[in-house]
């Protein structure tokens, strides 16, 4: 394993495209993988958030994976998360399916139990210890507030010492201090991945790259912060970031107000721009209503979406 190789991407939870009837629209995700990746994004696949993961049957999962896999063409590294399996058996199981089709890395989530129920440190140690032994990919791992719990650091830390297959550290936690002091401790070990809204502050302490969702809407704005923090262009990574942060308030704020997730009003946007594909959701998400589709494609123009990515 080269771990330079991941050292400085941004890494996108690929939105999962559906058509009409629900069914997985191949042609639109080849689209959407291309658009990405023209934009020098690479795309994570299926992830268990942007990517609808747990909406998705393993054959699915599988397919999503060959497309990515086919459009990167050696592009761009393709790394697949896991569903946030609760068991070592389970995220064997798909680790060695990755493997076995030419993926380039896999993101391990830590055990979900369920039911707001945190796994203790003893419980995570075991668990980590039970899977990577068996992993032969580069592993990413994560600690995401969004599980519902915290891994604590020191667990990350015995493992990066243990495992040197472990080529990154993801973190994301409300508590900004609490990701800075990650940042700060695991950077001089192994490469930190971080999401849009911390970047500037976490490159600042060694982070060299994105792991988000934004880029499925803004790919070249996303791609140019990277660019322009990584060559010290202050101007031009303030422009970038500030459009950033208006998008993603401006999204995030519509779907509150409309009583919408994440990915259905991201779907709408993305119908908005006219890219390929019908965008549409899978149940239990329900679809934006033609009121809802019209509101949101005026927060589009209004934001520039299409000038500022290159689609007008």
């Amino acid at each position: 394993m080269d771990p330079a190789q991941f050292r400085s991407h941004s890494f996108c939870m690929g939105a999962t495209p559906f058509d009409d009837q629900g069914r997985l629209d191949e042609d639109a995700l080849r689209a959407h993988v291309q658009w990405l990746s023209s934009e020098g994004i690479s795309v994570l696949p299926a992830s268990a958030s942007s990517g609808e993961g747990p909406l998705l049957s393993d054959e699915e999962v599988f397919r999503v994976w060959e497309i990515v896999v086919e459009e990167a063409a050696g592009r761009f590294p393709v790394v697949v998360a896991n569903r946030e399996f609760p068991t070592a058996a389970e995220n064997i199981r798909f680790a060695r399916e990755a493997e076995s089709r030419g993926l380039d890395g896999i993101q391990l989530y830590p055990p979900t139990l369920g039911h707001v129920i945190a796994p203790t440190t003893d419980v995570l140690e075991a668990f980590y210890e039970d899977v990577l032994p068996h992993v032969r990919l580069p592993v990413l791992v994560s600690s995401n507030q969004a599980t519902g719990f915290e891994v604590p650091l020191a667990v990350h830390e015995r493992l990066l010492a243990r495992h040197e297959h472990i080529f990154a550290f993801y973190k994301n936690h409300s508590d900004l201090m609490n990701c800075a002091s990650a940042y700060a401790r695991m950077a001089p070990r192994t490469t930190v991945l971080t999401g849009f809204v911390r970047l500037p502050m976490a490159f600042l302490l060694g982070a060299t790259g994105e792991l988000d969702h934004v880029q499925n809407l803004m790919p070249r704005t996303a791609r140019a912060l990277h660019d322009a923090l990584h060559t010290g262009d202050l101007a031009r990574a303030s422009t970038a970031y500030a459009r950033i942060v208006e998008a993603q308030a401006a999204t995030t704020r519509f779907g509150q107000e409309e009583g919408l997730n994440r990915m259905p009003v991201y779907k709408g946007v993305l119908r908005a721009l006219g890219r390929p594909g019908t965008w549409a959701t899978r149940a239990p998400y329900r679809p934006l209503s033609d009121e809802q589709q019209s509101r949101l494609a005026a927060v589009v123009d209004r934001l520039g979406l299409a000038e500022l990515e290159g689609l007008a």
